[in-house]
């Protein structure tokens, strides 16, 4: 249901909970039968893999019967509860502004979810997406990040304002007026972004409590926040290219990639663990997969492939490859295609 990939803030699932409360569920069953500690739900600065968040509103709408859960939860989540990115939205000059702080910092909320905003036009559009394209954000994630936008923006500029449509790329439900009501305007079904279309002249609208001086200062502690923030898969692809670039000839430890991602191992450790990796497991992958490659070169002698891979032992190399693939490295030489010059110039 959620994005697997990359971290979630607890808040949504906090307001999930209080949404639950509401309709007479026992949440700490609910959490229990998702298999997520209550410590970690009210921790204010508590993060969620994505599929423990999936897991958690998958139950949540199986034990409730609500097919608006979703929408239910945004109106469950106070102004306030996403701390800094509420604050800049609510000391912006306009509420362009506002969107715009939202889009800039939504990664301190979700790792594995885009916002893009569109100014070209009129109305001015603004989409919850994925790596893998909208379809990739499902429906519940996609209707509350979508409320949540709406009544946060209405509470925090003090502009009343309506989109001019709202739309959902997944299959229109049987009953849509609590849509209706919750974004007061028009909502479609089955189309090709998750979007909200927000008139030129909501969007300019100037906020009566702007205060430069005190986003300005959010602003600054935001962009530290970002800097320390591990980007979800990102994180995973730098771990790799780190133990890729010490692999000739050395063993790339943890300490040193650490170093180099100017994290702690600790650190690198935890935020690999909630993405559902670990450091070992990157670097068999990246050596299994830099072995395929030495291997297919038939000039090159099996001991300079385990030197390479940082063995300094030809059994060990032999072992760990067996361990990988199944075969020992002689056994894949003889079934991996060789490199051999083509008409397009050959192979890299």
């Amino acid at each position: 249901m959620w994005p697997p990939e990359g971290t979630v803030l607890t808040v949504s699932s906090r307001a999930l909970l209080g949404a639950c409360d509401r309709l007479g569920l026992d949440t700490e069953v609910l959490l229990r039968l998702a298999g997520i500690q209550r410590s970690t739900i009210d921790d204010p600065d508590g993060r969620l893999r994505g599929r423990e968040a999936g897991a958690l509103w998958a139950k949540a709408y199986e034990l409730s019967g609500d097919p608006v859960l979703s929408l239910h939860a945004a109106e469950a989540c106070p102004l306030g509860a996403y701390k800094v990115i509420d604050y800049m939205a609510v000391s912006a000059r306009t509420v362009g502004e506002a969107f715009r702080c939202v889009t800039r910092y939504f990664p301190l909320i979700n790792t594995a979810v885009r916002l893009i905003i569109d100014e070209s036009g009129d109305p001015v559009t603004f989409d919850v997406t994925a790596e893998n394209g909208p379809a990739g954000v499902s429906r519940p994630y996609a209707e509350y990040c979508l409320a949540v936008f709406v009544l946060h923006m209405r509470a925090g500029t003090g502009v009343p304002f309506r989109p001019q449509a709202v739309s959902f790329v997944h299959r229109r439900p049987p009953d849509i007026r609590e849509h209706e009501r919750v974004f007061g305007c028009p909502v479609h079904f089955e189309a090709e972004h998750n979007r909200l279309g927000i008139a030129r002249a909501v969007w300019d609208t100037p906020i009566q409590g702007a205060n430069s001086g005190v986003l300005g200062v959010l602003t600054e502690h935001a962009e530290l926040l970002l800097d320390r923030l591990p980007r979800g898969a990102d994180l995973i692809e730098r771990t790799r290219r780190a133990i890729a670039g010490r692999l000739r000839g050395g063993d790339p430890s943890l300490a040193e990639v650490a170093r180099e991602l100017a994290m702690s191992e600790r650190s690198l450790q935890r935020h690999l663990r909630e993405l559902g990796s670990s450091f070992n497991a990157l670097a068999d992958e990246v050596r299994a997969a830099t072995a395929r490659l030495y291997l297919e070169q038939p000039d090159m002698a099996l001991t300079e492939v385990g030197y390479l891979l940082g063995f300094s032992e030809q059994s060990a190399f032999t072992r760990a490859y067996k361990r990988w693939t199944g075969l020992t490295p002689r056994q894949a030489r003889t079934q991996a295609p060789r490199s051999r010059p083509g008409a397009d110039g050959g192979r890299i």
